[in-house]
């Protein structure tokens, strides 16, 4: 799943009689392939060493609807799942796991990214992973090259560390700051930072994750707390047909309170919260700067209180406002 021509090849695939039984590698990113191929009438089955879907992104509660969901739309879950390989003649027939053999006519792999740098090597410095060694302000080991995208390491704001952030979103800013900086000996600021949001949906279920996760955030040595809040988008006068059933999420230091990470998840569109997340990630918000802030009220979007403000609140220990 690289580039267009992959992309193409993939629609092909989808398009083709022949193919029946199609296996996905990497329940991250693959859950949207398993979700195009099922709804053209596959046989489906997603693959991944972890326990549920999606575990690297989302926090349990999360996780456990997009495993219902997926399981309801027909898709074969391979959970705790290792491949050891594949055989066929002249094509792919099956793929052996530590769980057995699973019959399949097409396997795509959305496992994830590794640099694609060895042709450097030996010319700009190199990590030992391969990702490109740059300063703060993308230059690397030649004062005159710069490098951006998916083997650098970008500055994260919520990590307070330069660290992977392999996606469009990332480069879009990198490459913004690069032009606005090309031609000056010494640039006059260093890149600001990315905060780092993705989307993740599967049949109707939209989630956005902004900024560190609780996991992430362990992995790197932050000592961070995870609230979430499950509610309705309306006042609970509203007749549940028309007030959606919605999750939101925050991550925060323990000690400062500060808003380092977040997450939506609705069959309805409640993705704009996640981009107000951003922003109060990037501005180094607090639980009491959410918990307070002023939105607007109208029972047709919103309750009294903006879901926001809800989560901050229960992170706080407030009482409920219905």
């Amino acid at each position: 799943m690289r580039g267009y021509d992959w992309a193409r090849a993939i629609e092909d695939a989808k398009n083709d009689p022949a193919i029946k039984n199609v296996a996905v590698i990497g329940a991250g990113n693959g859950i949207a392939a398993a979700e195009v191929m099922r709804k053209a009438g596959k046989n489906v089955t997603l693959i991944d060493g972890g326990k549920k879907p999606l575990e690297k992104y989302l926090n349990d509660t999360y996780t456990d609807v997009f495993n219902k969901v997926l399981i309801e739309n027909g898709v074969n879950l391979a959970m705790n799942t290792k491949v050891e390989g594949f055989a066929g003649d002249d094509k792919v027939e099956t793929i052996k796991t530590n769980n057995g053999d699973i019959p399949t006519d097409l396997v795509i792999e959305a496992i994830g990214v590794t640099p694609n740098t060895d042709w450097l090597g030996g010319t700009i410095d190199l990590y030992d992973n391969g990702y490109i060694k740059t300063d703060e302000y993308f230059r690397t080991s030649f004062p005159n090259i710069f490098a951006i995208g998916d083997a650098v390491f970008p500055y994260s704001i919520p990590a307070n560390r330069r660290v992977p952030i392999p996606s469009a979103i990332a480069v879009r800013h990198e490459a913004q700051y690069v032009v606005g900086h090309l031609f000056e000996i010494n640039p006059s600021r260093p890149f600001g930072g990315i905060v780092g949001a993705q989307v993740l949906e599967a049949f109707g279920i939209h989630a956005v994750t902004t900024g560190l996760n609780l996991k992430n955030a362990e992995r790197i040595g932050v000592d961070v707390a995870e609230v979430t809040y499950h509610g309705r988008l309306r006042p609970a006068y509203i007749p549940e047909e028309d007030n959606p059933e919605v999750y939101i999420s925050l991550v925060y230091n323990k000690d400062s309170h500060q808003v380092l990470g977040g997450s939506t998840l609705s069959e309805y569109d409640i993705t704009g919260q996640a981009n107000v997340l951003s922003l109060a990630i990037r501005e180094k918000l607090t639980l009491e700067d959410l918990a307070e802030a002023d939105f607007f009220f109208s029972p047709s979007f919103d309750r009294q209180w903006n879901l926001i403000n809800m989560v901050a609140q229960e992170a706080l220990g407030y009482d409920e406002i219905v």
